[in-house]
């Protein structure tokens, strides 16, 4: 009886071990880049979204958050990281992970887009989605924290045409409001689907 009670023990202690090597291994990606315990809280940030609310670092917590920067006159990458932002969403079956999600688009063209703009652009896209931007001085710790480079070109003073260079990554910020992740383009709706579900469910 005692030899039977031993081999019990060690089978739970086999199986509690198991289990918990398997749920310290590193999420596997498709597309994505996962931090996993290298992820690093966000600098204090205050940005204006769609509303003309104030959208801060607390504004993260709580859910995962997908964030591109761009801007609305973006001819090409932009609209076509939105569109599969939207496609993701609906990609995800299961409303728990969806509902775990929400989508932001920072304008690096404070100038240009202002919270009117901004509502109309990102509601193409998708009723959810939160447009927000501020002026350079506010929107630099942020997008520095984050590897995300921008920059205007072509600016004459007077002419509201110009161009705007931005990074094409999709950021992953986790409900702690740290920098967890990052989508490298082109964007998959799909596969990014499938790499979400994975985060949420893992976490």
């Amino acid at each position: 009886m005692r030899i039977i009670a031993v081999a019990v023990l060690a089978l739970v202690l086999g199986f509690a071990i198991s289990w918990v090597l398997s749920n310290n291994r590193p999420i596997e990606l498709e597309a994505g880049t996962w931090l996993g315990e290298q992820a690093r809280a966000l600098p204090e940030f205050e940005l204006r979204d769609h509303n003309n609310q104030p959208l801060t670092r607390e504004s993260l917590n709580g859910k995962w958050n997908l964030i591109f920067f761009g801007y609305t006159h973006c001819p090409d990458i932009c609209p076509t990281s939105l569109q599969a932002l939207n496609d993701m969403l609906q990609v995800i079956d299961d409303p728990d992970v969806s509902n775990a999600l929400r989508v932001y688009f920072v304008s690096v063209d404070p100038d240009r887009d202002k919270p009117e703009i901004l509502a109309s652009y990102v509601n193409y896209f998708n009723p959810s989605f939160t447009g927000a931007t501020a002026q350079m001085d506010q929107l630099q710790p942020l997008t520095r924290s984050l590897g995300i480079a921008h920059a205007i070109r072509n600016r004459v003073e007077g002419n509201p045409v110009y161009d705007v260079d931005h990074s094409a990554a999709i950021v992953l910020v986790n409900p702690k409001a740290e920098f967890a992740g990052l989508f490298g383009a082109p964007h998959d709706a799909a596969v990014m689907a499938r790499d979400m579900t994975r985060i949420v469910e893992y976490n």
